[in-house]
C-alpha cells in the first residue's frame, strides 16, 4: 500500500510539473514578434519555421532546431495585391526560395488554423505550411 501511494504522489508531482512548465514556456510567435520578425511561419515533419525581417533577412531553422540558416534576401516579387509573396535567396554557396500566398492553411499536426500558406524550396527539398504576419498582432 506504501508503494502505491508513493507512486501515486510522484505521479501527480510530475503531472502537475508538466503542466506548469507547459504554462511557462514563452510563446515563439510574440518572441519573434519582439525581435522584429515582421511574417513567421512554421511546418511539420521535420519541424521548421522561417522568420521573415522587414523583406530584409531571412531566418529558416529546420530539423526541429538542428539546421539554421540566416542570410539576407536577394529578391522580393509582390503579387498584384501585395500580399503574395516570393523572397529569393541566391549566392555562390545557397539558393532557395521563400513563397507566401495569401491563402488558408491548416496545420497537419494540431489543426491549428493559419492566412497564409507559406512554401520553402530548396534545389533538393520542399517544406510547406502555414503562418501569419506579426505586424498586425
Amino acid at each position: 500500500m506504501k508503494k502505491l501511494i508513493s507512486i501515486l504522489a510522484v505521479s501527480l508531482i510530475l503531472i502537475s510539473f508538466s503542466f506548469m512548465t507547459a504554462a511557462e514556456r514563452p510563446d515563439p510567435w510574440q518572441q519573434a514578434k519582439e525581435r522584429g520578425v515582421e511574417f513567421r511561419a512554421i511546418g511539420n515533419e521535420p519541424g521548421w519555421h522561417v522568420e521573415i525581417y522587414q523583406d530584409e533577412k531571412i531566418n529558416f531553422v529546420n530539423d526541429y532546431g538542428s539546421f539554421e540558416l540566416k542570410v539576407p534576401i536577394d529578391d522580393v516579387w509582390y503579387g498584384p495585391e501585395g500580399e503574395d509573396r516570393i523572397y529569393y535567396v541566391e549566392n555562390n554557396l545557397i539558393q532557395f526560395q521563400v513563397i507566401v500566398m495569401k491563402k488558408a492553411y491548416q496545420d497537419t499536426m494540431k489543426g491549428e488554423e493559419f492566412p497564409y500558406q507559406v512554401r520553402v524550396l530548396f534545389p533538393n527539398a520542399s517544406y510547406i505550411g502555414g503562418g501569419r504576419l506579426l505586424l498586425d498582432e
